[in-house]
């Protein structure tokens, strides 16, 4: 019997704000719960009891002029926000409940309720910004979960750690100015969404809670372990969390075809191991996962399945990151500039 209780946010709505032919669509949530069915996973994890997050948990994050605009036009029939972003009759309903869910599974890691968990989520959200959508996000879940962790008693500072292959733009522009929030994102660049250039810190009593770490194309597992050895773990240290929450898009391997990074389900299991056992090691274990992108519905659903199972304390896979089939691009002179920029 595992001892360890995982707890998952899932709602059959993320089904429904669904668009054919657009990457970001259903089938992808629907491959991971078909994963996690044959793996045996489904029934060794704790299901969160989904709610609706009210106007005000939202607006408190979001203008109200985009929050009516949202729901108006949504339930309308919906349509394209943006030229990257769709919604539907029932995206509004599945974006307010992927908040409210997102925010108790947090509450619950914080109370014990559960130990860690993952957010099996959509739409995704760490591209919305507070007054609009933006690629494929509609609302800052990761970000509104955070913020409300912070009113919860000893819960004092969080970490966001997100290892999507694009900037999380929108969560930077959420949490940003909060010194109590750290903030460390891995992604392609120059690339979508544009922002994330290493020089972006973080301003006020909030400099330095910032880190981005830009990659060029090319990079891949290798890369990913220097950078998180030497940068990522450290800060993470440094700063010492009460709680660990992570924006997980699996599109940076090598076969998604959004992207041009290189990085193998072993090092994301590597990726993933490490944040677990630094959660362990600094807050408790307590950590959670919140579903970005990945648009290869095999990488994605053995990348999450993979990461439940290490959530659960199954350690299934090899340690051993895979060889490469090409070179990866040197790296030591953006190590070299992060830790003189941080100090680390």
């Amino acid at each position: 019997m595992n001892k360890i209780k995982t707890g998952i946010a899932f709602d059959p709505i993320f089904l429904k704000h669904n668009q054919s032919g657009h990457p970001e669509n259903a089938k992808r949530l629907e491959a991971i719960m078909l994963k996690l069915k044959n793996n045996e996973l489904l029934e060794q994890l704790i299901d969160i009891k989904s709610r609706t997050a009210t106007e005000n948990e939202i607006i408190q994050y979001h203008t109200k002029k985009y929050f009516d605009y949202l729901k108006e036009f949504s339930e309308q029939g919906g349509g394209y926000l943006d030229p990257d972003t769709y919604s539907n009759e029932y995206s509004f309903k599945s974006a307010s409940i992927t908040v409210g869910t997102s925010i108790d599974l947090t509450r619950a890691v914080i109370n014990g309720e559960v130990d860690n968990g993952f957010a099996l989520v959509r739409p995704p959200g760490h591209h919305a910004l507070s007054n609009r959508s933006m690629g494929f996000c509609l609302l800052g879940n990761i970000s509104i979960a955070a913020k409300s962790a912070l009113q919860q008693p000893g819960t004092e500072k969080i970490a966001i750690v997100d290892f999507d292959v694009h900037h999380g733009n929108g969560t930077e522009a959420l949490v940003g100015e909060d010194p109590n929030i750290l903030f460390i994102s891995t992604h392609q660049y120059p690339f979508y969404p544009g922002t994330g250039s290493i020089r972006e810190i973080g301003s006020g009593d909030a400099e330095g809670t910032i880190v981005n770490i830009p990659f060029q194309a090319g990079v891949g597992d290798n890369s990913f372990k220097m950078i998180y050895e030497e940068i990522v773990l450290p800060a993470l240290r440094r700063f010492k969390p009460d709680l660990v929450l992570v924006s997980a898009g699996y599109d940076a391997h090598r076969d998604d075809p959004l992207a041009n990074l290189n990085v193998s389900l072993t090092g994301f299991n590597w990726i993933s191991r490490k944040l677990i056992n630094l959660a362990n090691e600094i807050c408790e274990g307590e950590i959670v996962f919140f579903l970005e992108g990945g648009y290869n519905l095999d990488v994605l659903s053995d990348g999450v399945s993979n990461t439940i199972k290490l959530l659960l304390g199954i350690d299934s896979s090899d340690d051993l990151l895979l060889m490469q089939e090409s070179p990866e691009p040197d790296i030591s002179h953006l190590i070299k500039e992060l830790k003189q920029i941080h100090q680390l």
